[in-house]
């Protein structure tokens, strides 16, 4: 008797364990890196959970990057192994080196063949920021543009109006020479990535980073010294002391920093943050009369390869510039979303927006927008990591700009052959 029984035991686990199997022999793992952590991983854990949600049994596996050269980074060490992740979330200005690696996969088939997309709310113009060479190899999430924030106590104190702040950089720069303060009047983020800041302040003067067949750099140039010129004045009210952009947003959030240029993308933790101590200013980038403010911000890439890889990693993106998920990067970040419904839409970011002003100011530089240029060759990386330290010696009074734009500009063209 007691033998039966054990055998009907085991056949019931068998069963049960057949049953187990069957129910979840379809699931799968999808493995998204993303960059920008530091504002996109509340973000990308809600899309997980949502998205885990509505796929009954399939899992997604987060892998966070600080920077997007990080990201960036991540990605080519892996593809050398053939250990890609199935999606990634990079900076725009990457897609297309990640296109000529055969690391981002083209996704006009994709597009053109989904019933959902046109119903999903992103404008066809939006996905011209990811083409290259005419194909389009990524999917624009959200959008950013260097922004002058200003600490309004701060400014009052200085004899300032915080109700009609400067706009352009001798006004900035006056009022930042006025405000006593611990950390200083102001301070500019050098260290954007992808040497992001230089270009802001080359294109906003209406220079330009490469001649128009991109095989040049064009910023050796008179605006290319007026933007070093910029970036040494700030540097000289600052008395040539350093910080690092972490060490410049503290500053600023502890309330002891009066002028901060930086990235939009910050503009709602920042709010957060110092609400209930001090109000916020916030001013477009400033721009001559022929300048243009290169659009920062993250896109999606396709880089899975199997077939149901493929579905899953797609449906992920979609999500990610639904309508849902695209309010969330509204009201959770700066950045500025892609999804136009989400935008427009009273209950979605409308009028959020017109309650919180201040988080919208970076659509105003919408009107002077222009692509992210991106280095070519295999020398990208070297290229952003070198003009960064001359940015630095610049901003901390080591090199003047015009011994620092033609060095700068002689090596660039050395990484480019």
């Amino acid at each position: 008797m007691y033998k039966i029984v054990r055998a009907l035991s085991a056949i019931c686990l068998s069963v049960n364990a057949m049953c187990s199997s069957t129910g979840t022999s379809n699931a799968a793992e999808l493995n998204v890196l993303y960059s920008a952590s530091n504002l996109m991983a509340p973000l990308q854990e809600s899309f997980k959970n949502d998205f885990e949600s509505m796929h009954n049994g399939d899992r997604v596996s987060l892998e966070p990057a600080l920077e997007y050269n990080d990201a960036l980074a991540i990605a080519l060490r892996q593809s050398f192994i053939g250990a890609l992740h199935d999606v990634g979330f990079y900076g725009i200005s990457d897609i297309c080196l990640l296109a000529d690696r055969g690391i981002a996969k083209p996704l006009d088939a994709l597009i053109e063949n989904d019933p959902e997309w046109p119903s999903l709310g992103m404008p066809e113009n939006a996905l011209d920021v990811t083409k290259c060479n005419g194909v389009r190899y990524g999917i624009p999430f959200s959008a950013s543009y260097m922004v002058v924030i200003f600490n309004k106590e701060l400014v009052a104190a200085a004899g300032g109006d915080p109700n009609k702040l400067p706009t352009t950089w001798p006004e900035i720069l006056e009022l930042a020479k006025r405000i006593k303060s611990k950390s200083g009047g102001i301070a500019l983020n050098y260290e954007g990535s992808s040497s992001w800041s230089f270009m802001t302040l080359v294109l906003s003067r209406g220079g330009a980073i490469l001649t128009p067949d991109g095989k040049d750099i064009g910023f050796e140039s008179a605006e290319g010294l007026e933007a070093l010129q910029i970036l040494a004045d700030v540097g000289t009210v600052r008395g040539h002391v350093d910080m690092t952009k972490a060490q410049a947003r503290q500053a600023f959030l502890s309330g002891t920093l009066g002028i901060l240029v930086d990235s939009s993308s910050g503009l709602a933790d920042y709010k957060k943050a110092t609400k209930g101590r001090f109000e916020l200013g916030i001013v477009p980038f400033p721009v001559s009369k022929l300048g243009k403010v290169p659009a920062s911000g993250i896109a999606a890439a396709l880089q899975a390869s199997s077939d149901n890889k493929v579905k899953l990693a797609w449906d992920y993106m979609k999500y990610a510039v639904s309508v849902d998920a695209q309010t969330l990067v509204g009201k959770l970040t700066g950045f500025q979303p892609f999804n136009q419904v989400a935008i427009t839409s009273a209950d979605k970011l409308a009028e959020y927006y017109s309650q919180n002003p201040e988080l919208s100011v970076a659509a105003e530089s919408v009107k002077n927008a222009t692509a992210w240029p991106s280095f070519p060759g295999p020398n990208g990386l070297k290229i952003h990591r070198l003009i960064t330290n001359y940015l630095q010696k610049v901003y901390t009074g080591a090199m003047p700009p015009d011994a620092a734009l033609s060095s700068m500009a002689s090596e660039t063209r050395a990484l480019l052959k």
